[in-house]
């Protein structure tokens, strides 16, 4: 593999050509290019754009009707505010419907509305984290809550590690699916 980058590089051509005579390949072969690899990291190191008729062709229309094609495409600058009637959607998300004094504890959506719950997997899928985010007041009571309810609905040891001022809680094991049913039954 050294081999290969060594004869990767850019400057070898310029090593090649200046070898003594009897090192050079013959004349009936084609001459080696002066650079064999260049990589265009960032956009001053790229060539210099020449011709505009090689690129592809583009016209600048001021029309209203033309530019809503264009407007469905882009994605909408603000998140828009789901409908938060309590009904059954067809993807099972459901809006949040406790409010902030309701307990003592209080868990956040995200920005896109949903469940701040995710699943870290590592070490190959040997060890798995369930990791809840977003959490404001009193985190011993939800811990508590939430300890007695996964303990209830599964058979293994539950194990939990807070982290108080950042707000979050890390379960050992794959609990997300048990966090997120627990949140719609509170209305987190």
């Amino acid at each position: 593999m050294a081999a290969l980058r060594f004869l990767a590089r850019s400057k070898l051509s310029a090593i090649i050509l200046r070898l003594p005579c009897q090192l050079k390949p013959p004349s009936n072969v084609s001459p080696i290019p002066v650079q064999i690899q260049k990589r265009w990291s960032t956009y001053r190191s790229s060539p210099i754009y020449e011709d505009p008729s090689k690129y592809t062709d583009y016209e600048v229309t001021n029309d209203p009707q033309e530019w809503e094609y264009v407007e469905r495409l882009l994605r909408p600058q603000i998140i828009p505010k789901p409908p938060l009637e309590n009904q059954e959607y067809p993807s099972g998300w459901k809006p949040p419907t406790a409010k902030p004094g309701d307990y003592p504890y209080y868990i956040n959506r995200t920005r896109n509305y949903m469940q701040p719950v995710y699943l870290k997997i590592q070490f190959r899928g040997m060890r798995k984290i369930t990791k809840l985010c977003k959490i404001q007041g009193d985190i011993w009571a939800l811990e508590a809550e939430l300890k007695e309810y996964l303990s209830k609905n599964s058979v293994k040891p539950i194990g939990i590690r807070i982290n108080e001022l950042v707000g979050e809680m890390k379960f050992r094991g794959d609990y997300v699916s048990l966090v997120k049913r627990w949140m719609d039954s509170k209305g987190f």
